[in-house]
């Protein structure tokens, strides 16, 4: 009988532990907040989705739109009022990372065996003063697409895309050739951002360096930038761009690709699935962005980091997902799944992808890819007034290719000093 009542009592200690660790582990289940860019939130959204459909810890999405995240954060850390996580344009990183906003990951990124594998843009952005802040999140790439039923008219193979700086002026002569409404190349002539993601990595594929890091790195500096700008500048006064290029804003960054009318020009990833959908019937191709030489070539990589804002108040559970984010579970069936590219480069030619070749090139482009270390491109690029596309606009449409690459020289170099 005492055996018997102490076996009872040892299952009743017992199921009290279990019920005692379960109600903990119940208890402990948090539910964390995320920040994210409204142009990467369709991304987002699936991983977190992935991310609360397998984890007792549930992660909340809140949208903010593109021009509202750098102000918002830096807002938001100084009033202690953050997320646990955030992800926004990999571009403003060595701002964040400078400014303190961001926790450093270091340690454990390091001893993750996934984090080698992300695309080097992404590791290289993410990492100040030997410190890592991040990492790569949701990727977008740039790339050259062409309309293959224009290269068959104009008699050029459809299976090769240009490969030189001097092939793309050659192949838009024999396009536009085929009727005056039909234009060899497009691109968006008053868009600073759509011109840094699709034109400067020709100009870094031939060997030129764009931005400077500091007040004494020379910008603009290397073969490449002129030839891609007098490249643009002949295509222009031979007709082979539309008029329309000159005072596009963006706006119609790629619209007129769709129209079928347009023979090559940059884009990114993300135009592969809107062609399909949009234009079901159009027969397209695309490949790496060439520079000067054929075998030179290169990519913008774009895209969001995710990392964790100082003052999360889950820091440790953020850094779990940070982890899980680069699993295969998260980059194979959150993204690729859904036909967004991996961060990974050792994934670009997954499952998923095998029956969309286009999006394989596309994925590889990401470790082909570059992107600035830079502080305050914001100012030197993206905004309307930028030395970037004051050059762009000076040497395309008034021919003024020398003066206005000295002149944007200057202006980036004293942007850099401040």
């Amino acid at each position: 009988m005492r055996e018997m009542n102490l076996t009872h009592r040892a299952l009743a200690a017992g199921l009290l532990a279990c019920a005692a660790l379960f109600s903990s582990s119940v208890a402990a289940a948090e539910n964390l907040s995320m920040w994210v860019r409204a142009s990467g939130a369709n991304a987002a959204q699936r991983l977190t989705d992935l991310w609360n459909a397998g984890h007792a810890d549930k992660i909340a999405l809140t949208v903010i739109p593109d021009n509202q995240v750098v102000s918002k954060l830096a807002t938001g850390v100084k009033a202690g009022d953050v997320p646990d996580l955030v992800s926004f344009d990999l571009i403003y990183m060595p701002d964040f990372m400078r400014a303190g906003l961001l926790t450093d990951v270091t340690d454990s990124m390091k001893a993750d065996p996934n984090f080698g594998k992300v695309a080097k843009a992404f590791s290289d952005l993410a990492t100040y003063k030997g410190r890592m802040y991040g990492t790569g999140f949701t990727p977008d790439v740039s790339i050259i697409i062409y309309n293959k039923d224009l290269f068959r008219k104009a008699g050029l193979d459809p299976e090769k895309p240009p490969k030189s700086l001097a092939q793309i002026h050659d192949y838009a002569k024999k396009i536009h050739a085929l009727g005056p409404d039909v234009y060899g190349f497009y691109f968006s002539g008053a868009c600073p951002g759509c011109n840094i993601f699709t034109t400067s990595p020709m100009m870094v594929a031939s060997g030129a360096k764009i931005l400077p890091a500091s007040a004494t790195d020379e910008p603009l500096a290397g073969p490449g930038i002129k030839e891609v700008l007098q490249l643009f500048r002949d295509m222009w006064t031979e007709g082979l761009i539309p008029k329309s290029a000159q005072s596009d804003n963006g706006s119609n960054f790629v619209a007129n690709f769709k129209t079928g009318k347009i023979g090559m020009q940059g884009a990114g990833g993300f135009l592969i699935a809107d062609l399909k959908k949009e234009a079901p019937t159009m027969d397209f191709g695309v490949g790496f962005l060439p520079g000067i030489k054929e075998g030179q070539v290169s990519a913008f990589v774009g895209g969001d980091v995710v990392a964790i804002p100082k003052g999360s108040k889950h820091a440790a559970l953020a850094l779990q997902f940070i982890h899980w984010e680069l699993s295969d579970e998260a980059q194979l069936e959150g993204l690729a799944k859904n036909n967004i590219l991996p961060s990974r480069t050792d994934l670009a030619n997954n499952k998923y992808f095998q029956s969309e070749p286009r999006v394989v090139t596309t994925a590889k482009a990401i470790g082909i890819g570059y992107v600035p270390w830079v502080f305050h491109f914001n100012d030197m690029v993206n905004s309307d007034a930028s030395p970037w596309i004051q050059m762009i606009q000076s040497a395309v449409f008034e021919g003024k290719v020398d003066e206005a690459i000295t002149k944007a020289r200057a202006k980036m170099k004293d942007i850099a000093a401040e």
